[in-house]
């Protein structure tokens, strides 16, 4: 089948859903596809998976989706709760239900999402996925024997609840601690990772409904024991972290000597092509 990965947004976005892209890349071509991808681009003759569908729902995208009459499926990992998506204000709700829609088939990795398909009349096209491992997982910029500068690391967005508690593990005394965001080069996170003890998968707060798996994934599939503190996992991502709250993180690295080691091979779990085997 030819299919091609669609990712809609803006360069920092791909940067951010570099590791989503990249794993729906070699596992659809380990599948046997022909894979192309784009970015802000649809192509004639292909499947169309489309990652940041929620970039389409100004009007000109959308009537432009209707006239060319282009083949897709969404790949959805926002929170959807039927009236927005990721708690946003404003969202054009209406639009979004209209690209869900006209969609060949909704694929997600959260169970969360599927009571907000359901109650909008979309269970028949919702797909679940949950993310696994695949081989390039492992990133040889990653180096594990590395000297290290850094007690933990965490990357992603920095903001609001997650900010307050990067901020309250930063005061500990002696703590070194790396946040890598958008304010560094995209690919200054291998040294990072190589170079810190421990990663970090902090929540963002009580409307957070579903872990991020493709942040754990990196960095257990690489050796990186991960400390977590999300409150929700009904997809059991956490399988292979050290799961806890804000206040056992923060006793963690209070006390010099703790130690932490990962509890099983990541290669040994779900595969991602066994996800997406019987998807297309």
């Amino acid at each position: 089948m030819n299919i091609n990965i669609a990712h809609i947004g803006n360069n920092d976005w791909f940067d951010f859903k570099a590791d989503i892209l990249y794993g729906l890349y070699h596992t659809l071509t380990a599948l046997g596809h022909h894979v192309s991808m784009s970015h802000n681009q649809f192509f004639s003759g292909y499947h169309n998976l489309v990652v940041g569908a929620d970039w389409l729902v100004e009007e000109a995208h959308l009537q432009h989706i209707k006239t060319t009459h282009i083949e897709y499926s969404i790949f959805d990992v926002e929170s959807f709760d039927g009236k927005t998506i990721n708690q946003r204000a404003g969202f054009k709700i209406d639009n979004y239900l209209e690209l869900l829609n006209r969609s060949t088939m909704i694929i997600t990795p959260y169970k969360y999402n599927f009571r907000a398909y359901a109650n909008c009349g979309l269970a028949e096209k919702a797909v679940y996925a949950p993310w696994g491992y695949f081989e390039q997982l492992v990133d040889p910029n990653i180096n594990r024997q590395a000297a290290t500068h850094f007690d933990a690391v965490f990357f992603g967005l920095v903001k609001g609840v997650r900010k307050q508690k990067i901020d309250q593990l930063a005061d500990i005394a002696g703590m070194r601690l790396k946040t890598v965001s958008t304010q560094d080069p995209h690919l200054s996170r291998a040294y990072y990772l190589s170079a810190s003890r421990f990663g970090l998968s902090l929540g963002a707060g009580p409307e957070e409904q579903f872990v991020n798996p493709f942040r754990i994934y990196l960095m257990t599939a690489n050796g990186i024991p991960v400390l977590a503190d999300n409150a929700n996992d009904e997809d059991g991502y956490l399988k292979y972290t050290a799961r806890g709250s804000l206040d056992d993180i923060h006793a963690f690295f209070s006390d010099p000597h703790a130690e932490f080691t990962l509890s099983g091979a990541l290669a040994d779990g779900h595969r991602l092509t066994a996800s997406f085997a019987s998807v297309f």
